[in-house]
């Protein structure tokens, strides 16, 4: 229902401020989602094996746990790593001031904006994706078979992000 929901805002405007723009080649990318351990430390790798400056945060979770067994999985099945990957909250993370932050779902943009502040550059990872959808599922209470799904949608987004 929220990726309908959220696919109706964006097709009538609400995320225009948002758009799926191309970061610089030297802009770092933050992830971020809310437990940090399923869908931004994928981000995160994808990205860095694809040459970019990454790192993620979660704006939910406590720092020092591993990614989520499934997303491990999910890695390795596509040649990357998660094996060192260990969470870190947002309001632990430094933020530079050039980062393009690239959140998971709306409702992150609001809950960051708060937390960290307005000033920086933010995306919505689904803005990627096609057809275009501001809202990616965090699979963490889903099927496996949902779990891999969304966490396609994540490297779909990143690989068109980094293009």
């Amino acid at each position: 229902m929220r990726f309908i929901g959220h696919g109706i805002l964006a097709t009538v405007g609400a995320y225009r401020r948002y758009p799926a723009a191309k970061p610089d080649e030297n802009q770092r990318l933050v992830f971020i989602c809310s437990g940090n351990i399923c869908r931004s430390p994928l981000a995160e790798v994808y990205a860095r094996s694809l040459g970019r400056e990454a790192r993620s945060c979660g704006l939910d979770c406590t720092d020092g746990h591993p990614a989520d067994p499934r997303a491990r999985k999910f890695a390795a099945a596509n040649g990357l790593s998660l094996d060192d990957h260990v969470t870190v909250n947002a309001k632990n993370f430094e933020f530079q001031d050039s980062d393009l932050i690239v959140v998971m779902e709306p409702s992150h943009i609001d809950s960051f904006q708060r937390r960290v502040g307005p000033s920086h550059a933010l995306a919505l990872a689904g803005a990627y994706c096609s057809p275009p959808n501001p809202y990616i599922h965090d699979p963490f209470n889903c099927s496996d078979e949902f779990f891999v799904r969304c966490e396609q949608k994540v490297m779909e987004a990143v690989g068109k992000l980094c293009e």
